[in-house]
């Protein structure tokens, strides 16, 4: 089969491999839509967690069954599903403990399982799902929706509230088009692109961007401040931004990774009592990231911009990286995978 390779940070390919094995429990399925997220890119860039190589990149996927394990009940060809790309091992003490998300020995696609950007990949029973009628590049937001609710959980907000989101990108539009159904009395998108804020169904948005962003922020989070903020952008000065506009015994959620260091004001958490709390993964949140889909199809659908085929990989990758005022998630689709071919 072809697959989409991480061979040494800087450098993709597209390669002739073998079709995975198909172990019990699993099955095997043709890819049909699989898309770019940010954490393929920066993993493209410095493979910052240190993933072994080579490997066969991306997690977020859809397709259809071609082949199901001798012991699989369930499942049939000709199946349409959604993948989750963790894998929790389910004997571990986080496992036994119910936080399989936050596994010590979990495989996950793209990292130590081979990821979707390909045209076929494995996936366990318990981390599919039947897509039905959902469009493929659609299905393929699953896992993206999983996480989100997993981070509005963490912000454990009541209605009536006011949450701040830091971040313009695929995630933070999404989660602002999830966080309108939850009841806020205000969610407020802060970001640097006009376009990307566009998405933010719902949201009041502000362009840090402009001469008056910041100060606009400020105004908007007023003497008070927000009562929950959700980092949905890398950046280390968001974390003081965040903190910054949150109301004492406020609550940060860290949902993107910040890989640069950056002093912490904890005089301000001390003083205020702010909560800082992480968001990783998602609590088993699958089946209703899948029903979300079907509720949210027009707002989420309109979050995939662009789509390649995996031979357009280079264009792809290239669009996703740096087109951050003329798209927002690009995905790669497979000619035949809708009838399983």
């Amino acid at each position: 089969m072809k697959a989409l390779r991480l061979i040494r940070p800087g450098q993709v390919t597209v390669d002739d491999v073998d079709t995975p094995a198909l172990p019990a429990g699993h099955l095997l399925v043709r890819t049909a839509a699989a898309v770019i997220c940010t954490s393929d890119l920066n993993d493209i860039r410095s493979n910052p967690f240190g993933i072994p190589l080579p490997v066969t990149l991306g997690h977020e996927g859809a397709g259809v069954v071609v082949a199901v394990a001798d012991d699989v009940r369930g499942f049939a060809v000709g199946d349409r599903v959604a993948a989750h790309p963790v894998h929790p091992c389910r004997r571990c003490d986080a496992c036994r403990a119910g936080m399989g998300h936050l596994c010590g020995a979990m495989g996950h696609f793209g990292i130590n399982l081979p990821g979707t950007f390909a045209t076929h990949f494995i996936v366990r029973t318990d981390r599919a799902r039947k897509a039905g009628d959902l469009p493929m590049p659609l299905a393929a937001l699953a896992e993206p929706v999983c996480v989100c609710l997993q981070a509005l959980a963490q912000a454990a907000g009541q209605p009536g509230e006011r949450l701040l989101i830091l971040g313009d990108g695929p995630f933070g539009a999404m989660l602002a088009i999830l966080a309108a159904a939850q009841g806020f009395a205000e969610v407020v998108v802060a970001g640097h692109h006009d376009f990307r804020l566009g998405f933010a169904t719902g949201a009041t948005t502000i362009n840090l961007a402009d001469g008056d962003g910041p100060g606009r922020l400020k105004a908007v989070a007023g003497a008070m401040g927000f009562d929950r903020a959700i980092l949905a952008v890398g950046s280390a000065s968001a974390v003081a931004t965040a903190l910054d506009c949150l109301r004492p015994k406020g609550r940060l959620v860290v949902f993107s990774a910040v890989h640069q260091p950056e002093p912490l004001n904890l005089v301000a958490v001390h003083t205020r009592e702010l909560e800082i709390v992480g968001a990783c993964n998602d609590e088993d949140r699958l089946d209703e990231a899948i029903d979300l889909l079907r509720l949210q199809a027009g707002p989420l659908s309109r979050l995939i911009t662009h789509t390649f085929g995996l031979d357009e990989y280079r264009e792809a990758l290239d669009l996703a990286e740096h087109g951050r005022e003329t798209a927002m998630k690009v995905a790669f689709t497979f000619d035949g995978a809708e009838a399983g071919a």
